[in-house]
């Protein structure tokens, strides 16, 4: 309790290997451990934070006065939830791209990159497939299908069941990962540069965000996050830009080691490739198994596929995903390579010879090392907009899953839309305090936190990814292979991760079985070799259960597999399907094509069609 008050109250001084778990270790006597120390910001500086905070709750207020909390009915609840289905290609695409860089890429990013060079961009390049692959495979069906949230598509595809199922786990998923790692980082940036308090920091970037997100919905959401985007790329390309300046461009940053590595060292974090061994980012896992993770995260996750499902048309939502895949090109050149030139020019404090690496120390340092005033205020302004464009995404998609899959399509289907807007706007609050109460866990958990939320996504997305794909890909697809690679995905999955865990604060004998499976076997090949046993289970025990699953799953697919699959046709009337447990009758009844879905402009005359008995047929 000792050690958790003081890595709370001081900035943060780092802690050993990483992973998902690493044991924390505190000061003793005789080490000088390396901390940053807070500067005093300049009256430019403050005032642009100042100004940057007043704006974004200017945002909320907004909407607020626009009616967004007002009304009732059907355009209350598609307003709060999907923004009423107008929103245009620039404005999302540029929300998912904000969305997914959050305050844990600037500190997460830098971090890594200060450790192991610039193959962790690996991550962000290989986005932009994935961002193809929702665009021209996933979003066609989700609109055509006109749900509301992904675990809607479930409860059609394979009954409700499995939609309940996944909105819990998204919802863990999003504390575990998204939320409380955005916060994190921002906290970790504010404390270390500025010297606030972490959890007035965080509970700050907290409350205002969920107070935005719960008032104004998600057309606040994406507005703010516009204008986020444009902070956050502008303080970012300053700080390369100075940061360059400070090391003599590239020949200077390339040209002679820092005291830590060697020559040959040196050039290596200049390449992407690392051999399959590498205990961070070996290129053949991240070529086999990122893409598990990947295709999760831009694919199947609430928080991301949420703004395509507010687009006007199909080709607003594909020319918003092409958009956000050509941004995500730009990490890898302002936020990785800043994280170089930090351990160029802050060798000694990153990585002190009688000390503890602190590689998540990288970004503050450049923050307060090489920005003049008025650039340092903007940067922090650009990291808390960076934390609150993520933050905000999983609020809203958080509400979401929770109103519309368990709590009126679960606890009280009678409710009213008035009453599950409400009822969202209470968990935005609930969630909040969530956050802040697991904040010290990932303190002692890992000492790369770009790596944390990657292993995490690793070991629980595979279920995930095989029910989507094997739902949309494949017709024999049913409830019961579903249910099954549910329950041996997660089993293995949270088996991985509490192994790991054990065996960092307990390791095993070397050559053990164990040791090859928990210590030795790479997050990214554990994922990939997760998803492959859950698409085997799949499909093995849906091949067996046909027409001995109860016609659960039977029932969705001869019913709705037009729309549920990518060989659909969206122009045509479909079949009634049976009534929905979880009726949505103040949802669009009409349904997209590949032109129109409901919420375009007057004069727009959408072809859909009706998806009888759960939209309003």
């Amino acid at each position: 309790e000792k050690v958790e008050a003081e890595l709370w109250s001081t900035p943060s001084c780092g802690h050993t290997a990483g992973g998902i778990a690493a044991r924390s270790t505190p000061s003793t006597p005789g080490r000088q451990d390396t901390c940053v120390m807070p500067v005093t910001l300049e009256a430019i500086d403050i005032t642009l934070i100042a100004l940057y905070f007043v704006g974004m709750a200017a945002v909320g207020i907004i909407f607020w006065a626009r009616g967004g909390g007002d009304g009732g009915g059907q355009d209350e609840a598609e307003s709060f939830f999907l923004a009423g289905r107008s929103m245009r290609w620039p404005a999302v695409g540029l929300s998912l791209f904000v969305s997914n860089v959050g305050s844990e890429h600037l500190l997460g990013l830098a971090g890594s990159a200060s450790a192991t060079g610039v193959a962790c961009a690996y991550f962000e390049w290989s986005a932009a497939l994935h961002l193809l692959l929702l665009g021209w495979l996933f979003a066609p069906v989700y609109l055509r299908c006109g749900i509301a949230t992904l675990p809607e598509y479930l409860g059609r595809r394979y009954g409700p069941r499995l939609r309940r199922w996944l909105s819990l786990i998204s919802l863990v998923l999003y504390l575990l990962t998204k939320l409380s790692v955005s916060i994190y980082s921002a906290a970790t940036v504010l404390t270390s540069v500025v010297g606030w308090p972490r959890w007035i920091a965080a509970a700050g970037l907290v409350g205002l965000t969920a107070c935005y997100t719960a008032v104004g919905g998600l057309a606040a959401v994406i507005v703010t996050d516009v204008a986020q985007s444009v902070v956050m790329l502008v303080g970012a390309v300053t700080m390369t830009a100075v940061g360059f300046g400070r090391v003599g461009g590239m020949s200077g940053l390339r040209s002679e080691p820092p005291p830590s590595l060697t020559s040959e060292e040196w050039s290596r974090f200049f390449h992407i490739y690392k051999p399959p061994d590498d205990p961070s980012f070996p290129t053949l896992g991240m070529l086999l198994g990122q893409h598990v993770a990947g295709v999760w995260y831009w694919c199947l996750d609430q928080a991301i596929v949420q703004r395509v499902l507010s687009t006007r048309t199909v080709h607003h939502a594909k020319a918003s995903c092409l958009l956000a895949g050509f941004l995500k090109i730009t990490p890898m050149f302002l936020m990785a390579y800043p994280g170089i030139i930090a351990r160029k020019l802050f060798d000694a404090e990153l990585y002190p010879a009688n000390g503890i690496a602190t590689p998540n120390q990288a970004f503050p340092l450049l923050l307060q090392h090489t920005l003049p005033p008025g650039l340092l205020g903007l940067n922090l302004a650009a990291a808390v907009a960076a934390c609150m464009s993520s933050l905000d995404s999983v609020f809203t998609a958080a509400a979401s899953l929770f109103c519309l899959d368990l709590y009126r399509g679960w606890l009280r289907p009678a409710a009213s839309p008035h009453e599950v807007v409400r009822v969202g706007q209470a968990f935005c609050a609930l969630l909040a305090v969530l956050t802040l109460l697991w904040l010290p866990i990932i303190d002692v958990l890992s000492d790369q936190i770009f790596l944390y939320k990657e292993a995490v996504m690793a070991y629980l997305a595979p279920p995930i990814v095989s029910v989507y794909l094997l739902g949309v890909l494949w017709r024999r697809a049913n409830a019961t292979g579903a249910a099954a690679s549910f329950a041996v995905g997660y089993t293995l999955g949270f088996g991985r991760m509490a192994g790991e865990v054990w065996c960092k604060l307990h390791p095993p004998r070397p050559g053990s079985a164990a040791d090859a499976l928990f210590v030795r076997l790479h997050f990214l090949y554990a994922g990939l070799l997760l998803c492959l046993a859950c698409l085997a289970t799949h499909a093995a025990v849906s091949w067996a259960a046909q027409g001995a699953d109860g016609g659960e799953g039977r029932a969705v697919d001869e019913t709705l597999l037009a729309k549920c699959s990518c060989g659909g046709e969206g122009g045509r009337r479909a079949a009634p399907a049976p009534k929905d447990p979880a009726p949505t009758e103040w949802l669009p009844a009409s349904l997209p094509d590949e032109t129109h879905h409901a919420g375009g402009k007057a004069g727009d005359e959408p072809r859909g069609v009706e998806l009888g008995g759960v939209g309003g047929g």
